[in-house]
């Protein structure tokens, strides 16, 4: 365990300057997001079933499935969807149960194996094909590698741990990790991101291993304080970058084991995610603060131009039939708080989106 620990400990304490910036910025954020949460319940309710069903669609495409998020939802709600893809709702139906479970309780989930097998059979409680191995370490190799259009492996990254040693390596894992959250050895997004990307180098078991990483990064990011990843989806970000993400995880697993071992290429590309998430969390909240100091009609007003970008105030009135009065009296209250600004004199004015 000693070698892990120096191992582990090394590739955090020898990072990049340009990473404390990154830390700074996301932890911002947070403390921003954390104390003007005022959603209401209602708004609350709907952010995390949209976040879970658009996780749940983005974390099972990365692997290859195909559901759309209106066919993940369908999922949800217990309706058929289309033949082709029996298997894809299979594995959405785990992942939204699974996610599910995590938000509602991360408080008592703890960084454990037991844990960790646990979670990995809930995900694969659905999908028939994994009735022999979920919930159970790999007893056969298994390699990682890039899913192509037709839903086929199109190149082999790198080779993952040996199945007989996999237990032993997430032991060490699960132990250091766990160790240096309670003692808080390390800023908790360091040992996260260390985490991720040697569990997914091990690939500890036969089917699922994506998608579980993903689970689990919820899980840690709530544990650490992280609430805002209940609100906007890590996995959505993720999907939509999904060349930037098998490019991190290749550059810093092929390190591992030589004298150049790095998760630096991981960290820059998990630290840009979380600042992205998060940025787009503290959004939320700026829209709520708006809405407290509108009337109805203004903030219908307000919407509008959110959506278009820019308008004329007879565009407004006849987009959203508020009368022109009011459209103008809206307008003035919008720039006035710094939302929006006017650009042009005349009938040649125009609203702009700030």
């Amino acid at each position: 365990m000693d070698n892990i620990v120096k191992k582990f400990d090394y590739r955090i304490t020898s990072l990049e300057p340009h990473i404390v910036a990154l830390l700074a910025e996301v932890d911002e954020i947070k403390g921003q997001f954390r104390a003007g949460l005022r959603i209401t319940p209602q708004a609350i309710t709907n952010l995390r079933k949209s976040t879970i069903i658009t996780s749940a669609g983005a974390s099972t495409r990365i692997e290859g499935a195909k559901l759309s998020d209106k066919e993940v939802e369908k999922v949800m709600r217990g309706l058929a969807v289309s033949k082709f893809a029996d298997r894809d709702a299979q594995e959405v139906q785990g992942y939204l149960e699974t996610l599910q479970n995590v938000f509602d309780n991360f408080q008592g989930l703890p960084l454990r194996e037991s844990i960790v097998l646990s979670l990995h059979k809930e995900l694969l409680k659905y999908s028939g094909k994994d009735d022999t191995h979920r919930g159970e370490y790999k007893k056969k190799e298994n390699a990682v590698g890039v899913i192509g259009p037709d839903g086929n492996v199109a190149r082999i990254m790198f080779e993952t741990t040996r199945a007989f040693l996999a237990p032993k390596e997430m032991q060490e894992l699960v132990d250091w990790t766990a160790e240096a959250l309670e003692k808080n050895r390390f800023h908790h997004l360091l040992i996260i991101a260390n985490f991720i990307v040697e569990f997914l180098k091990i690939h500890p078991f036969e089917d699922g291993n994506g998608r579980l990483s993903r689970v689990l990064t919820n899980l840690l990011l709530l544990r650490s304080g992280y609430q805002f990843v209940q609100y906007v989806s890590h996995e959505q970000i993720v999907e939509r970058r999904k060349d930037e993400y098998y490019i991190a995880l290749r550059k810093s697993q092929e390190t591992f084991r030589t004298d150049r071992d790095t998760i630096a290429p991981w960290l820059n590309f998990f630290l840009a995610v979380l600042k992205e998430q998060a940025t787009k969390a503290l959004s939320y909240l700026e829209e709520e603060k708006v809405e407290d100091t509108l009337s109805p009609k203004q903030y219908i007003v307000w919407k509008h131009i959110l959506s278009v970008g820019e308008a004329a105030p007879s565009e407004i009135v006849k987009a959203t039939n508020v009368a022109l009065g009011t459209v103008r009296q809206a307008l003035d209250r919008l720039v006035e708080l710094g939302k929006v600004k006017r650009v042009g004199r005349g009938r040649a004015t125009r609203y702009v989106k700030i």
